[in-house]
């Protein structure tokens, strides 16, 4: 349990910068699009490996959420509480 409670912690601390990451090589992809010229190889390789670094930002935000939520799920499974015992209120009356 606290195992899955750490792996948690660290999911959730890296999930924000990685989200941070991607916003920002979006911004940076969009303004190397914009300046860049579709017939010069410099700017298209440009582009290219501003285009990888935010995808790579997007898989790893994904992933770390998957991770996060299975970590959640697998942490309400066994943290669920056991069945309660049925009240003998029928015999007292």
């Amino acid at each position: 349990m606290t195992f899955l409670i750490a792996v948690m912690s660290f999911a959730n601390f890296v999930f924000w910068p990685l989200v941070i990451g991607t916003i920002i090589s979006f911004i940076i992809e969009q303004i190397l699009r914009q300046i860049g010229n579709d017939y010069d190889p410099i700017a298209v390789k440009r582009v290219q490996i501003s285009m990888s670094v935010r995808k790579y930002f997007w898989r790893q935000a994904w992933l770390f959420n998957i991770i996060w939520f299975v970590c959640y799920a697998i942490l309400l499974i066994v943290m669920r509480p056991g069945q309660q015992p049925m009240p003998d209120m029928i015999w007292q009356g």
